[in-house]
Order: C-alpha cells, then structure tokens, then sequence
C-alpha cells in the first residue's frame, strides 16, 4: 500500500465502520490469539477425567514369547468384539558386554514398546478383523512448561522433565489404520488456516516453531514403532499374533504417515511401497557400512558396527587405539576430515591425557579384534581404545554424526544449521522461496550442492536414527554399561525439541501409559465404545458413497476431525459390516492374485484361490468395481474350469459397467474357449461368436452352458 492509498482507505474504513480503532485492534488480537489456542488444543487437549476402576478389576491378558527372547506377546480382550496386542522387549542388564550364547542371563527387564487395537466382531474369523490403533508407550502428552517451550522461536533445545501419567486418563494413539489420510489432510488444513490468518512476524514464528516441534515428536514415536515392528517381525515368525499381511500393512502405513498425501495410497499398494523402502534402506546401510569401514581403517582407527537384535547394522562406532596415539610420530597418519566430520585425532593433545571412558579390547596377533573381548587365548592382546564418534548409517548419501565423543556440541550444530536457516529466513526476513527470485535461486543451489555432495547438514534421517539407537541401547547385550551411558549421554545433547523428555524417563514413562491404556480397556466407556464409534464411522462410508460421503468427509476436514457421520448400529447393518470387512479381504486376495503371475496356477494352490471367488460370487455387490477387474483377470490367467465358472458367476453378481466390460473383454478374446465366449454372448445379449468350439475343450459346450445358467 502507498503513503497516497493508505489514508484513503482508512477514511472509508471510518465512514463505513463505527467501530473504534482500538477496538478493532483488539478483535485482531483475540481473532488471531484464539487461533493460536485451536492450534494447541488441537495437539494438545486431555481429555474429561473418569474415576478410576476397581482395583480387584484385572484385564484378562495372554501372552505368547517369541522364539529369540527378546519380545513377548501381551494378549487382552476388550469387550464389545476386540483385542489389546502389546508388544513386551526384555531390556538388557550387566556391566560388561557378552556374548550372543549369554545373552539370555542378561535379559532381564521388561518394557512395553506398543499397543495395537484389533476389531475382531466378537468371532474367531480373522477375514473380516479389522486393526484399529496403534500406540507407542513413549508418546505422550506434553506438559504446560514443554508446550510453552515449543513455542518460543529459536529454542532449539530438550526439556528434561519428569513426565506425570495418569492412569484415567486414557493415551493417546500415533494412528488409526481404519483412517491413516485423516491426519494428513489435518495437517494440510491446519497449515493453511495458520498461513492465511496469521501475519504478525512474532506469532507467525510462534506457530511455526510449535507446529514443527509437534510434527518432529510424532515423527520420531513413528520411527520407534516401525523398528519395534520390524524386530518383531523378524523374531516372532510362527506365532506372532499378527499375520504377515496386517504386519506389512502397519509397517507401510507408518512410513506413509509423515508423507503429505501419504494416507491416499491404495491398500493394494502397500506391500509395493513397503518392499521398496525396506530394499532402499537396506542398500543405504550396506553402502554406508562399506564406506565408512574403508575411510576409517584409512585414517587407521577402528571401525565397530552395532546391530539391532534382527542383526541390522544400523550404527557403527569409531575408536582410536591409545598405543597408536603414543607412535603416531613414527607413522604417518592420513585422516579423512571430510568424510567424517570431526576433529583430526592424531592432531588432538587431549587424546594423549583422555579422561573420558575408555574401554579394553582385545586383538589377536593378525590384528583382529575378538568379538567376546576376553583373555582365554593367551596370544590375544589388551588394547586401551577411545571412542571417538557414532554414525547412523540411514542418510543416502554418507553416514550422520550422531554423537562426537570429543565435542558434544559438534552433531549438533549440524542438525540446527538448515534449520536456522529456514527459520530467519522465513519467520525473520519474510522471504519465501517462492516470493524472491534471488533466495529461490540460492537456496536452490545451496540444496542441489549438499544433496549431491552429502554434506551433513540437517539431514532428515537423525531422527530415524536416534530412535533406533534408543532401541539399540535397549536390547544390544554387546554394549557395556558404561559405553551405553556415555551414548545415553550424546542422544540427550542431540534432542532439540523442548517436547521430548528425554531416555532417562523411558520405563517408567512406558509402564505408566501402558498402566493407563489397560484401564482404559476396562472402562464401559472405554475401548469398547471406542470401537463402536469406530464401526459406526466405517459403517457411514459403505452407506453414503458418493457425493454423500465426500461431502462427509469434507466436513469431517475442516472441523479437525470434531465432526464425523455415524450410523446407528442395528443387527442388520452389523451383518453387512461383517460381509463388507470379508468382501474387502477376498477382494485385496483376488487383486494380490491377479497380479502375482501371468498363469493362477504356477503361483497360487487352487484350493486357496476358490473361497475368495465363491465369496465375491455369492455376495459381490454393484459397488465392486475393483472386485470386478480382479475377477476379470483371473478368468483370463487361469484354465481352471471351476475358476472361470466361479468368475463368470462373480461377474453377472456384481454387473456394473466395470463387469460389463470385463465379460465383453471375454467375449472379444480369441484365446478364450468358444463355450464360454458363447455363454458370455448370451448373458450380454449379443450375437453368438462366429467361431467354432474348439475340438478337446476341458468343458464341453452344452455342459458349460447349462452349468453358467
């Protein structure tokens, strides 16, 4: 606005509006106070306090161990038709590290790592089971004093508080498998909202840095449950409690759930997307291993790699010897500063005074490091080693700094330095990238060089990172107490937001929520009517499709989830929920199938591809599209005379225009059979195919044609 504008509009502001302009200053104020307040409601509200139950009130739990030891299974039943899956790890205990043969008398603590919700219907039939939420124990709702913290503007900085859990108040859950795109179109909703009312520089700030904080807090519980997921996986393989299916499906899911439009990816799609990063991130690692092992025994350190209890590599340490130290006058000692980010120690006075830990290791005379550390063969030598850093091999370009064992504040500035960046340009300097062609062509350039170098800055896996190694330092026997102090130690230097409580908490913070969630089981008014409202939501997507249920969901947006259509429950519609999870189940069976190969047979058992034929035959619906176009793919992919008769059927069952089109796709193949050609031809009521049957058909042409009928 120009100096001739501005007192131009403000004359007719004053003659159309009484309003004082103090008054209106005020409104802006409260408009944009009370904006902020939504904000942190919305991430931050407790809900009503219910008095707690019973004491002699005891949850009906079973639990299963898995093979290795490490995680037990904690079954509960809640009432209503559902069941409470915790995942229990045995901590490790002991002072000294062991080996893998004694790694049982070292487990000893237990701590409870997650909870997911199954929807069973109250039946034994796992085709219509349904998972629900998923909890991590770590997750919990911040304190007054951690909220405000969030919100100042460049307070980049862990609060270490002594959490307080009550155990009627129910926790809260990272996600909901039935409903995985509600949190992403929040966020998206929520940022705009923000973007457009909020203008004040300081307040603008404010907002940015909370909702950041909140974002990176969620993400970081996200990545502590897909490692737990993965451990799991790997360990407990016969009888888990979760299929091989639903564990995928978790594990994809919570990858997806800090994409943007993460949670509009096809369920059919999942197992695709979970394949690929698991590959990606495997390769990641491997080459991260390499390179780091060839640079450090260049630079003539140590290299030790930490691996998780599935045997991943996902950090590895850094020592210097202190024999080496006192002759590095007689060699001479090249160091790769570039590649690993920290001070030259062959140039470090300090190294030869070291006061910090150390630890003894010993190596045989060809110079390799025995892996259970004792004195046994008298040819082994002990050795004073001195950590120098850790890595996290989870970065696609060159292995994250962790934790610096000689300058703590080292990692951290590199996290902090994009991310000031960004912030004083943004909050301070009012410049967008999209609204300045200078910055956008610096910063573009800034990023094109550090993403093509791999510099290690602000790189986005710390965060993947340091949960795991939490993990690490939970179940890894092979870590001494000491060493896992001084890394419990770095991890806490590392934290910059003001909402984590830090790992010194971590048990008591778990029992605490997992105390609260198995009262919440308990409760009338607890799990139990969580799940009804649940089925009643879902119920209102299979009644209201279409514009109807788009419009629903448009509301439920844009009241941040306050608003949401349920139906009422009625016998009739528990039974058509029942057939709708079942038809879902043979339908992403059907598709899986249609997709595995181009014959049914060489793949898949025909006794495991008939019941989800018989079932989508017997109840499809004119809403099947997808069901339809699986169905349709089948038939053309299999010379099972059964399965065509079952997929003929499941065609004409379901007709619409989707099926339609499949039995035309049928009618035109000339590779098809004549007799079902001709069925088909009758069925659309066109002219019969010109072609004649062919002679040794598997089903003879009046048979077939009286069977389709």
């Amino acid at each position: 606005m120009t100096s001739a504008e501005r007192p131009r509009k403000m004359t007719l502001r004053n003659a159309s509006n009484p309003v004082p302009a103090s008054m209106a200053a005020s409104l802006r104020v409260s408009s944009l106070l009370l904006c902020l307040f939504v904000l942190v409601w919305q991430h931050a509200v407790v809900l009503a306090q219910d008095p707690p139950p019973k004491q002699d009130q005891v949850a009906k739990s079973e639990t299963t161990d898995s093979a290795a030891g490490h995680f037990r299974l904690e079954r509960t039943a809640v009432s209503g038709g559902g069941e409470l899956l915790t995942i229990w790890g045995r901590m490790v205990g002991g002072s000294e590290p062991v080996s893998a043969a004694d790694e049982s008398q070292v487990l000893t603590e237990e701590i409870p790592l997650v909870s997911v919700l199954r929807d069973t219907l109250g039946d034994t039939n796992r085709e219509n089971d349904v998972l629900r939420d998923l909890w991590v124990h770590t997750y919990v709702r911040p304190k007054l004093v951690q909220q405000a913290a969030a919100l100042v503007p460049f307070l980049y900085k862990g609060l270490r508080v002594d959490p307080h859990i009550r155990s009627t108040s129910p926790p809260r859950a990272i996600i909901n498998f039935s409903d995985a795109g509600q949190s992403g179109w929040r966020r998206l909703f929520v940022s705009g909202a923000a973007n457009v009312l909020i203008d004040q520089p300081l307040l603008k700030a404010s907002v940015n840095n909370y909702r950041r904080n909140i974002a990176d807090y969620r993400k970081s519980n996200v990545m502590r449950a897909l490692t737990v997921l993965s451990l799991y996986e790997s360990e407990a393989k016969e009888d888990s409690g979760f299929s091989e299916v639903e564990l995928v499906h978790m594990q994809a899911q919570l990858g997806l759930t800090e994409k943007t439009l993460g949670g509009l990816v096809d369920e059919n799609d999942l197992p695709k997307f979970y394949e690929k990063e698991i590959t990606a991130l495997r390769d990641t690692r491997g080459h991260n291993w390499e390179l780091l092992r060839q640079q450090t025994e260049a630079s003539g350190l140590h290299f030790e790699p930490l691996c998780l209890p599935d045997s991943a590599t996902t950090h590895a340490l850094v020592w210097i010897s202190a024999d080496d130290l006192r002759s590095k006058g007689q060699i001479e000692r090249p160091f790769a500063g570039r590649f690993l980010n920290i001070k030259d120690p062959w140039q470090d006075k300090r190294l030869t005074q070291w006061r910090g830990y150390t630890e003894t290791k010993f190596f045989s005379n060809e110079n390799q490091q025995d892996s259970v550390n004792t004195t046994d063969d008298p040819e082994n030598r002990a050795v004073k080693m001195i950590p120098l850093a850790l890595y996290g091999l989870d970065f696609k370009k060159i292995p994250a700094l962790l934790i610096d064992f000689r300058d703590s504040a080292n990692p951290r500035r590199r996290e902090l330095s994009g991310r000031l960046i960004n912030d004083i340009a943004r909050d301070v300097l009012s410049v967008s990238r999209f609204g300045n062609i200078y910055y956008f062509l610096a910063r573009s350039a800034f990023d094109f060089v550090t993403s093509r170098r791999g510099i290690d800055i602000n790189q986005p896996s710390r965060l993947r990172s340091a949960a795991e190694l939490r993990l690490l330092l939970l179940f890894n026997p092979n870590i001494s107490n000491g060493l896992r102090a001084e890394l419990n130690e770095g991890l806490e230097g590392l934290s910059v937001n003001p909402l984590e409580s830090g790992g010194e908490h971590e048990r008591k913070l778990a029992l605490a929520q997992y105390r609260a969630l198995q009262h919440y089981a308990l409760r009338s008014d607890g799990l139990s009517a969580r799940l009804e409202r649940q089925r009643a939501a879902e119920m209102a997507r299979f009644v209201h499709r279409g514009w109807d249920g788009k419009l629903m969901r448009l509301a439920n947006i844009l009241t941040l989830g306050r608003y949401t259509h349920r139906e009422k429950l009625t016998p009739e519609l528990r039974q058509r929920l029942n057939t709708e999870r079942q038809l879902a189940y043979h339908t992403r069976r059907l598709r899986e199938i249609a997709r595995s190969s181009p014959v049914v047979e060489v793949v898949w058992k025909m006794e495991l591809v008939m019941p989800s034929l018989r079932f989508v035959a017997e109840n499809g619906s004119l809403k099947d599209n997808e069901a339809a176009r699986a169905v349709g793919s089948i038939f053309s992919r299999t010379r099972d005379a059964q399965a065509r008769d079952l997929c003929f059927s499941a065609l004409k069952r379901i007709g619409n225009k989707v099926a339609m089109k499949e039995l035309l796709r049928i009618y035109k193949d000339p590779n098809v059979p004549g007799e079902w050609r001709a069925a088909t031809a009758e069925y659309l009521k066109i002219q019969q195919p010109q072609r004649p049957t062919a002679v040794g058909s598997t089903v003879g042409a009046n048979g077939s044609d009286s069977q389709l009928r």
